[in-house]
């Protein structure tokens, strides 16, 4: 008997993990001094823990050389929709949540003391799987992502903290505009 077998991918979610040499002098105190300026003064909140990011020269050439990474792997031409800074002190994590209705999402890694916590992502093609990937940052490491895909960030164990930049981009589509406006 003669089988044929196919495979079909349903579900598939890309994340591009890469290096910057992007010079980070100067920025970790830059995002250290924004630190109270936070985004939502709710504790309960999930922007509680996300703080103001300046428009810098550095940060201007994070957000750009993430842009165009994105542009040579997709076709996809975007928008910035929004940053911040993420700065975890000791003791804290982030809960599970995804960045939707922006279409991609990136993290970049500005200072990343031992101990100071992983990223963890949690795909959802699965209501009864409990899969999650985790990826250990380093300076000057970035991710891109899907704004739908699930993450969260372990306990920072280290006396320093661990200070991130996060940006959002939405897709621009040439025939209608942004596709999310906000």
């Amino acid at each position: 008997m003669k089988k044929r077998v196919e495979i079909v991918t349903i579900s598939q979610i890309d994340v591009m993990r890469g290096t910057s040499d992007v010079d980070l002098t100067g920025l970790s105190e830059l995002l250290l001094e924004h630190k109270e300026n936070r985004l939502n003064s709710e504790p309960s909140h999930t922007h509680y823990e996300d703080s103001f990011c300046p428009d810098h020269p550095t940060v201007d050439k994070i957000s750009s050389e993430l842009m165009s990474i994105i542009k040579e792997a997709t076709k996809l031409n975007l928008v910035l929709h929004s940053k911040w800074a993420h700065i975890h002190e000791k003791n804290m994590s982030t809960n599970i949540h995804d960045h939707y209705p922006c279409d991609i999402s990136t993290v970049f890694y500005v200072s990343v003391p031992e101990g100071s916590g992983n990223i963890c992502f949690h795909p959802s093609y699965n209501k009864y799987s409990l899969a999650r990937e985790m990826f250990q940052p380093h300076e000057g490491m970035f991710l891109i992502f899907p704004g739908t895909l699930q993450h969260s960030v372990t306990r920072n164990h280290s006396e320093q903290p661990r200070i991130s930049l996060s940006f959002n981009f939405s897709i621009v589509d040439n025939n209608i505009g942004y596709r999310y406006n906000n």
